[in-house]
């Protein structure tokens, strides 16, 4: 599902430091180009201190995130991504589109390999 939300963009890692224990979420495993974060997820005070340091409210988008892939993968720039929780955000709707298709395309194919992977050791031990 892509959803339009409020977005807090920064302007790059040494900025997050302002956010405290809110900057872990970037610092984890994150896909894309971007330092996005939904602003609900931020107070006041930590939205304040973002803007001081170079951070912008924007208008993006979220939505879901299946499987991680890589900027060349999905073919545009624009988005982030936090594959631990399963979303990612994004500045227009057709990246977010985009970003959403190419990794669930992705999650698919990995089911499939798994599948095919797990059937050619049964058959290697003669179970099929």
């Amino acid at each position: 599902m892509i959803e339009e939300r409020e977005l807090l963009l920064m302007p790059n890692r040494k900025s997050l430091v302002v956010l405290g224990d809110k900057a872990k979420i970037f610092f984890g495993r994150s896909d894309g180009d971007l330092l996005l974060g939904v602003t609900i997820g931020f107070n006041d005070d930590e939205i304040k201190a973002a803007l001081k340091a170079g951070g912008k409210i924007v208008t993006g988008y979220t939505f879901d995130y299946h499987c991680s892939i890589s900027l060349r993968q999905a073919g545009v720039k624009g988005w982030c991504a936090y594959p631990g929780h399963g979303y990612g955000l994004a500045l227009t709707r057709e990246v977010a589109e985009r970003v959403s298709a190419v990794s669930r395309a992705e999650f698919i194919a990995d089911i499939q390999r798994c599948y095919a992977e797990r059937e050619r050791k049964w058959r290697e031990r003669g179970l099929i």
